[in-house]
């Protein structure tokens, strides 16, 4: 018998070229037509016998597709209209004017300088309660656990679109008493900043720590937040003069409807 050569004998242990599961090229397709507008934002997506019959696929297949971006937040389905392509949704852009105080706003005229607080299209659902300060809490505010805390839960809308939702922390000695501890006067014009500053207390630093994750249940009915959408959680504590003087434990963002920007000095030494 004939000697075989070296790749007849590894031939059947060579592994086989790998192929994109069917659903998820039909998925890649569909992406492509949305993103380039062929499916402009709000319209239907062909109907499954449309696409079978398209595709050569049996419906089944379809359905891992329409799955594949309906994970993605591409796509919406609902009951007795169908799946169809994703609004687009106002983008909220966040940078360093938002914590300026209304003074410094009103002299900046660029563009953007004023936030949509001072527009009259954002509406604040507010809702404040006294809470005791975990030991976490008291060893930021540096009091002792269990000192009163007015805790401040704000469900905020632009053009009545959920942007953001936010826990946050005053203590209450400072506040009370005081037009900052009336939920009904949100939005506050200027923000925390400015609640402050109506109360003698000049903010001199404010640091935040951004992260990103896939929203609780809570969050994504709050924030209306089709599968597959993730979230910025924003963590933020305001300063006077080395002390702290607020807590905002968490301000959660839609990530498909916000943008963080910052400045960075050029001069870092």
């Amino acid at each position: 018998m004939a000697d075989e050569s070296t790749a007849d004998r590894y031939r059947e242990r060579v592994p086989a070229p790998h192929r994109q599961p069917r659903y998820r090229a039909i998925a890649d397709e569909l992406r492509r037509r949305i993103t380039a507008g062929a499916i402009p934002a709000g319209a239907l997506i062909p109907s499954e016998s449309s696409l079978t019959a398209e595709f050569r696929v049996a419906r089944g297949t379809i359905r891992e597709a329409i799955n594949v971006l309906r994970a993605e937040g591409l796509v919406m389905t609902e009951h007795g209209r169908g799946t169809y392509a994703r609004p687009n949704l106002p983008v909220r852009r966040l940078g360093p004017e938002r914590y300026m105080s209304q003074r410094q706003q009103d002299g900046d005229e660029t563009t953007g300088a004023r936030s949509f607080r001072n527009s009259g299209v954002e509406q604040v659902n507010a809702e404040y309660q006294e809470v005791a300060a975990t030991p976490e809490l008291a060893e930021m505010f540096e009091v002792e656990p269990g000192t009163v805390l007015l805790q401040r839960r704000l469900l905020t809308s632009v053009y009545g679109v959920p942007q953001q939702l936010t826990t946050a922390y005053y203590l209450l000695d400072t506040v009370a008493g005081t037009p900052v501890a009336d939920p009904n006067r949100e939005p506050w014009p200027g923000g925390h900043v400015a609640q402050l500053q109506s109360l003698g207390i000049l903010v001199t630093k404010i640091r935040e720590v951004v992260q990103a994750r896939m929203p609780t249940i809570d969050e994504a009915e709050a924030l209306r937040l089709p599968a597959g959408v993730p979230v910025l959680i924003a963590n933020r504590r305001t300063y006077a003069d080395g002390r702290t003087v607020e807590v905002a434990t968490s301000m959660v963002f839609p990530a498909d409807r916000a943008e963080l920007e910052y400045e960075i000095p050029a001069d870092l030494t």
